[in-house]
């Protein structure tokens, strides 16, 4: 059960991660995405697209808290300005919040893991 947990965290996490990545380098280079970037918003572009891809990478390796801190890294201050507005990068604001989720998933895996006695097949953490 906790391998399937840590499986669906792994989806969850990379799935938005890369879904959103891909969003933000799309924004970034191609004038015509209904969004005008230059200067400082290009780099800001540029830094959600990489904590996206922090974000997916955290997630294929099971980190929970830095899959925590993309979250609150890159919705505060970016991700919730774009959920009120009526644009196609809301869609890309809700996808932060599949790095919350796949932490949860991830928490609730090691949780699972810890419980079972190594004699049993569980994981013997240091």
């Amino acid at each position: 059960m906790a391998r399937t947990l840590l499986w669906i965290a792994r989806i969850v996490g990379v799935g938005c991660g890369g879904v959103a990545a891909l969003a933000w380098s799309y924004a970034m280079w191609v004038p015509s995405a209904g969004i005008r970037l230059s200067g400082v918003s290009f780099v800001g572009a540029l830094l959600m697209a990489l904590l996206a891809l922090i974000g997916a990478i955290a997630a294929h390796r099971g980190h929970a808290v830095v899959l925590v801190l993309v979250f609150l890294a890159s919705f505060f201050p970016v991700g919730f300005f774009w959920l009120t507005t009526d644009h196609w990068l809301r869609y890309v604001a809700m996808l932060d919040f599949g790095f919350p989720v796949a932490a949860a998933l991830v928490f609730a895996a090691r949780r699972m893991t810890d419980k079972v006695p190594a004699e049993a097949g569980g994981e013997v953490r240091q």
